[in-house]
């Protein structure tokens, strides 16, 4: 599950186009005929070639991210197709890119997007510029970028501290993480908070394994982590962690399925020097060290 991270072809310099204004007389054709420009350039860009009489570029801002250096401008010229007034911006990115232009979507939040070979910059009003790279990038894209539940970056990609891994947050109360052994997945909702308040990739549960799932016939859902751990959610129960032997019990019964159901509790310590955890249904299991896990509705065991 390795990262392909676009930024590191070298060689070459990409440019990305957002439409921002467009006469209504202005077509794909005449889109596709914009005059191109000095690549990563300083001051103003002015051209008086026949074919566009009249096209300017003026640098607006300059954006880094880690590494990675992108230079935004302020587009206008006259369309040769059409004779329409095209305005737009276009951002360059300056370190070793392959050429590329794309559109601005606009909505949903998202002031500004522009897509690049594996990295995604965007702007948003309240965030600012944020990126997206590498498989981190794919995973937001299959889940429709802002448009999708995770919803736009409010961070740029960032190294797990402790564990080899990285990490985006997005603005609906989600997460994307990524390391070598789990590939990218996403975490949101109540899920996401359960596990955060557990240490994130630092506790014991380390990175998801899954993107959330809901559960196939009662209305809830869970992520599965590393080491055994799952997350489970319904809107009866709340979000409650399961693992270790208690887990492969549950599991063994139908998870959420069973008569059990689902999690009322994270795994907690019986006096008696037992691990258990409590179900729905008034079902708990209980482990003992040398005895394993029993399930126990009514206080009988069951299973």
């Amino acid at each position: 599950m390795g990262r392909t991270l676009g930024w590191r072809r070298a060689g070459t310099i990409a440019v990305a186009v957002g439409l921002l204004a467009i006469s209504p007389f202005a077509t794909a054709a005449a889109e596709a005929a914009e005059p191109s420009s000095p690549l990563c350039h300083t001051g103003t860009w002015e051209t008086g070639r026949t074919a566009n009489p009249w096209a300017k570029e003026t640098p607006r801002e300059v954006v880094r991210t880690g590494p990675r250096l992108y230079r935004v401008y302020e587009r206008e010229w006259i369309s040769a197709d059409s004779g329409a007034r095209v305005i737009g911006t276009r951002v360059h990115r300056c370190e070793g890119h392959t050429q590329q232009k794309a559109k601005s979507v606009v909505g949903f939040g998202l002031n500004e997007r522009y897509m690049f070979d594996g990295t995604t910059l965007v702007r948003t009003s309240q965030v600012g510029w944020r990126e997206v790279v590498g498989s981190i990038n794919d995973k937001w894209a299959s889940l429709g970028y802002e448009q999708g539940i995770v919803g736009y970056p409010t961070s740029n990609e960032t190294s797990t501290p402790t564990k080899t891994g990285a990490f985006n947050h997005f603005s609906k109360n989600a997460s994307i993480y990524w390391s070598p052994a789990t590939g990218a997945h996403e975490v949101h909702g109540l899920i996401r908070d359960k596990w955060a308040s557990m240490g994130w990739e630092r506790g014991d549960m380390g990175f998801p394994v899954t993107d959330e799932i809901r559960t196939p016939r009662k209305t809830g859902a869970f992520n599965h982590f590393q080491a055994g751990w799952s997350i489970y959610w319904s809107p009866a129960t709340g979000a409650h962690e399961v693992h270790g032997q208690i887990r492969d019990r549950w599991a063994a019964l139908g998870w959420e399925n069973s008569q059990l159901g689902f999690p009322t509790s994270d795994e907690f310590a019986t006096t008696d020097g037992g691990r258990r955890t409590n179900f729905q249904n008034n079902c708990y299991i209980q482990w003992y060290p040398g005895r394993g896990a029993t399930a126990y509705c009514n206080s009988i065991p069951r299973f």
